[in-house]
């Protein structure tokens, strides 16, 4: 693919997820009529796949280092200053690098025909700009090239400032910790084997431990519904977990419907999703407990990732322990957490 078509791809799906968020929060009124007036706790998806440059990593000698997670509904924030700017970034390993809410970063330079689509029209256009400087604990970026696109409705619907997004080429040459029980992130760097060069850290036993998939910075592990062997996207930033509609009929017999919707977005389609439950998700050959989900059409997204993607794992699947990510060896090891417990 020539420079000029990748970036008509990049600017094509670069807000799908995003737009699916806004999307998704109008399933609240929605879906009133069919839950006898209660309104469901409203869910983003959200992902992105292409910065317009790659990151090598941060700057400095830090081995190791423990950041806080806040919590804004399902939603996960880290603390950063950015060009002398302190705010909350949610992490987000479906984003491939840094985004910035264009609310606070208007002076970003547009794209020109490079316009954001979702899954039911068109979300506005596409802007980059360059971060001078940006630290988040005791790791370092410099010149760092970011996109720029409207974050307003998640702060509206959650109430908190959120700068932007963290996504997964922010922590090139780290495994990352992700343990949600206790709210935090835990980043160590790996040497060129994709080693911990933490001196005396802990031999760990995994629950699960499995090969992930990486394509454009976004990662991806196969995991068994009815049998059936299926590829999803790892994905902090979404509140739920979303598979496809278009699964096989095998996988989706084994998802309980608990109730559906119309999705209504700022395009003019209408779109159905379906709320369930998972009742038989394996990786390898360990069983995970019952997760909720929604369902939806990701044929958009399957072909623009260029990954045969089935589903999106996100706070529900994150939740279920604590989950290693060792981004030189490319692997995900997860110590299930009892359960019962929170």
């Amino acid at each position: 693919m020539n420079p000029v078509s990748m970036n008509c791809c990049k600017g094509f799906f670069l807000t799908l997820k995003t737009h699916l968020v806004v999307c998704l929060s109008a399933l609240s009124l929605t879906c009133m009529a069919s839950t006898g007036g209660v309104q469901p706790s409203p869910v983003t998806v959200e992902s992105l796949v292409f910065t317009c440059t790659p990151i090598t990593g941060p700057l400095g000698n830090t081995v190791g280092v423990t950041i806080p997670l806040k919590r804004a509904g399902r939603l996960f924030l880290i603390e950063a200053t950015l060009d002398h700017v302190t705010g909350n970034f949610i992490l987000d390993t479906g984003a491939s690098g840094l985004v910035l809410n264009k609310t606070y970063f208007r002076n970003s330079i547009p794209v020109d025909n490079e316009e954001g689509g979702g899954v039911t029209g068109s979300t506005g256009q596409v802007s980059r700009t360059t971060v001078k400087h940006l630290q988040v604990a005791d790791l370092s970026y410099q010149n760092i090239a970011a996109d720029v696109m409207p974050l307003g409705h998640l702060e509206n619907r959650r109430g908190v400032k959120i700068l932007g997004l963290f996504g997964m080429s922010m922590l090139l040459n780290m495994e990352m910790v992700i343990d949600l029980r206790n709210n935090e992130l835990q980043l160590l760097r790996l040497d060129k084997s994709g080693n911990t060069v933490e001196p005396g850290f802990p031999k760990i036993k995994f629950d699960i431990l499995q090969k992930i998939d990486e394509y454009g910075n976004i990662m991806f592990v196969r995991a068994s519904i009815g049998g059936k062997l299926l590829g999803f996207c790892l994905d902090t930033g979404a509140e739920s977990n979303v598979m496809s509609i278009d699964l096989p009929k095998k996988a989706l017999s084994t998802i309980t419907i608990t109730r559906r919707s119309s999705l209504n977005g700022v395009g003019s389609d209408e779109n159905e999703v379906l709320y369930g439950t998972l009742n038989d998700f394996l990786m390898g050959t360990r069983q995970i407990a019952t997760m909720e989900t929604i369902l939806c059409s990701l044929s958009d997204m399957a072909r623009q990732y260029g990954y045969p993607i089935d589903g999106m794992l996100g706070y529900d699947f994150f939740s279920k322990g604590k989950i290693y990510i060792n981004l030189i060896k490319k692997e995900i090891g997860i110590c299930l957490k009892p359960e019962g417990k929170s």
